[in-house]
């Protein structure tokens, strides 16, 4: 078709000019700069440039290489949206890496755009080059598979011996449940993995998306197998429920309880997991809040810290270690006086 004309160049200008800065107001009104933009420390560049470096690894690369493969069409008038895109939401990503904090998240936003951008590297590179990624996809992605139901079958039968000791010694408590709907997906993904290597191995015409296949393929195949076989336990891994169900139960199951020196996390989780109604410790002394008989802080709730516990209206009941982070432990205390 017929190149955009300057009129549709400025249109489209305006209303990118615009949505940024309804999103810039929209961002002031809730006051979201106060608590989410900042700049880095001088000692923290390195630490970014680490993360950039390993946290992509090998989209930049394949990324770099196509913006010099396809520098003319990026240089150009006229705009090349297959490049455009994705080059803009990882510059978006990057910005955000370096101005918000947790840095890995912001990043983790821009992963799908970068490897969008690397794909358009592949069908430029030489045939060779080609082949050893191929190859080198298959076996990467081909172990990690079988790692995943090599480890799975360990957790459900306890065969291999040492796959399952390693994970009841990373996951203490761990109980593997079945699913039989996950385990049909998990062999449909793999069954599909197989079909796809059979046919980028044979003869077949050449197109620009066929060295395409593996990586992407690859991809989602352990994705898929990590979501179905091993969500059980990433998900007790990563989750308060073990630690949260715990601590209640100890307490009896309260209604309410107080909190000192606590994540917006591990509130959630208390709030979610325990069924309980967490109450500030600071505002608790106000004549409207309502009163906890029991009080929940973390390490740093110590009776000879700063504003820390009064041992004279509490009394300390147990600690709850999470079970795969002993160092984060939750205290436990029950009033002991009005």
């Amino acid at each position: 078709g017929a190149p955009p004309t300057p009129a549709a160049y400025l249109r489209w200008a305006g209303i990118v000019a615009a949505i940024t800065v309804a999103s810039a107001l929209l961002a002031w009104a809730v006051d979201a700069w106060a608590w989410r933009a900042r700049l880095p420390e001088p000692g923290e560049w390195r630490s970014l440039g680490k993360l950039l470096l390993w946290f992509t690894w090998p989209a930049w690369p394949l990324g770099l290489w196509t913006l010099w493969r396809w520098r003319r069409q990026i240089a150009s008038p006229q705009v090349h949206r297959h490049l455009a895109l994705p080059l803009w939401f990882v510059a978006t990503a990057l910005g955000a890496m370096v101005s918000t904090d947790p840095s890995d998240r912001a990043l983790l936003l821009g992963l799908p755009a970068l490897a969008t951008l690397a794909a358009f590297a592949l069908p430029t590179l030489r045939r060779s080059v080609s082949a050893l990624i191929d190859w080198f996809t298959l076996l990467f992605f081909s172990s990690a598979a079988i790692g995943v139901w090599v480890v799975w079958i360990a957790m459900m039968t306890g065969v291999p011996r040492q796959p399952a000791a390693n994970v009841a010694r990373l996951a203490p408590g761990f109980v593997p449940t079945f699913s039989a709907v996950a385990l049909v997906v998990a062999l449909a993904a793999t069954a599909g993995w197989l079909l796809l290597v059979k046919w980028r191995v044979g003869r077949h015409r050449a197109a620009i998306w066929k060295s395409l296949v593996l990586p992407a393929g690859g991809a989602a195949l352990v994705w898929v197998l990590l979501m179905t076989l091993w969500l059980p336990a990433l998900d007790y891994g990563r989750s308060y429920a073990a630690q949260v169900q715990r601590l209640a139960a100890i307490a009896g199951h309260p209604s309410c309880a107080e909190f000192l020196g606590l994540s917006r996390g591990q509130v959630a989780a208390l709030q979610f997991h325990g069924d309980m109604r967490m109450v500030p410790a600071r505002d608790a002394d106000a004549s409207a809040a309502p009163r906890c008989d029991w009080l929940v802080t973390d390490r740093a709730g110590r009776s000879d810290a700063p504003g820390a516990v009064d041992p004279r209206r509490w009394q300390a009941v147990a600690e709850v270690e999470r079970p795969v982070d002993r160092f984060d432990t939750l205290r436990l205390y029950r009033r002991i006086a009005p």
